[in-house]
């Protein structure tokens, strides 16, 4: 019984070392994909800093852009779902839920 509870607790460990080491090592790559992106533009004699910096702007802007469409269709989705097809800002599900 004893060795059964030593070995789930080195189990455990084990399980919880892995799962840091790979939040860390994910964390490390988007740091060096960034980098990487980074480099490209930077190692680019026709690409300027303007354009550098105006296209980080486009990406973030595009990513804002799809969040916005896909919060929009999701609300709709609820709305109808929650017989609420008029404009419903408080979006809370009802207490019977």
């Amino acid at each position: 019984m004893k060795l059964l509870s030593i070995l789930t607790n080195v189990a455990t460990k084990t399980l919880m070392t892995t799962e840091i080491n790979w939040a860390h090592e994910y964390s490390k790559q988007r740091k060096d994909r960034m980098q990487d992106a980074i480099d490209d533009y930077l190692n680019d004699d026709k690409v300027s800093a303007r354009q550098t910096y105006e296209e980080m702007l486009s990406g973030i802007d595009d990513v804002i852009e799809y969040h916005k469409k896909a919060y929009c269709r999701a609300m709709s989705l609820r709305d109808h779902m929650t017989g609420n097809t008029a404009l419903n800002l408080d979006h809370r599900i009802p207490d019977r839920y």
